[in-house]
């Protein structure tokens, strides 16, 4: 039966999957905590540099259950069928952020420059199980598959803008991505978004005068 259950497999793989795209080949453009409470206070001019250990673990997983017609010459049979998917990702990152703060104002503000520098490992685990049966003959058959890359990520310049008034702050920047990180569409763990991105934003806050 095993040559039998490899051809059904075929069979359907080929008859209900669809070209799967991902828009950022399952790493996120933007990492949590780059903006703080205190994102919007006015910063001692000169040069800096801080690091962020950044890790994550994932899973995801799914069943889809089928039934169709199958013909075969004059013969017709029902095909009835589960497909078992399931994902586990798992993704440690280090980050460089080197920072320069300029003492002199730009349009009254206080101009700062960044750049997000990543390094790291990504691992990528997938396994999926098809369990079927064509008329009277059931099979079931399982396959996975396994990614990881190490290496840099892409690069994310900033520049921002902070103007204090008393207890005011306000906060406008902008920033970007540079595709330089390990990527590879045909690959599961990629280190970089595989685009460019851009984006922009303001914050305020109330009561943290200096």
């Amino acid at each position: 039966m095993r040559p039998v259950s490899a051809a059904l497999s075929i069979i359907v793989a080929a008859g209900l999957s669809t070209k799967a795209l991902a828009d950022e080949g399952g790493v996120s453009f933007w990492v949590p905590g780059f903006f703080g409470s205190m994102a919007a206070a006015p910063q001692q001019p000169g040069f800096t540099l801080a690091t962020i250990y950044y890790h994550t673990s994932v899973s995801a997983g799914g069943a889809v259950a089928f039934a169709r017609q199958v013909q075969r010459g004059n013969i017709t049979a029902n095909f009835r069928g589960n497909l078992n998917a399931n994902l586990d990702a798992r993704a440690d990152l280090v980050m460089a952020i080197p920072t320069y703060v300029f003492a002199e104002r730009f349009l009254g503000a206080q101009a700062a420059v960044a750049m997000v520098v990543p390094y790291g490992r990504n691992r990528v685990d997938v396994d999926a199980t098809l369990t079927g049966a064509l008329g009277p003959f059931g099979f079931s058959t399982s396959a996975g598959r396994t990614d990881s890359v190490t290496g840099f990520g892409d690069l994310v310049p900033q520049f921002s803008l902070r103007w204090n008034m008393g207890v005011h702050n306000v906060m406008t920047y902008l920033t970007g991505n540079i595709t330089v990180g390990a990527y590879d569409q045909n690959r599961l763990a990629n280190l970089g978004i595989g685009h460019s991105a851009i984006d922009g934003g303001a914050f305020r806050r109330i009561g943290s005068a200096v």
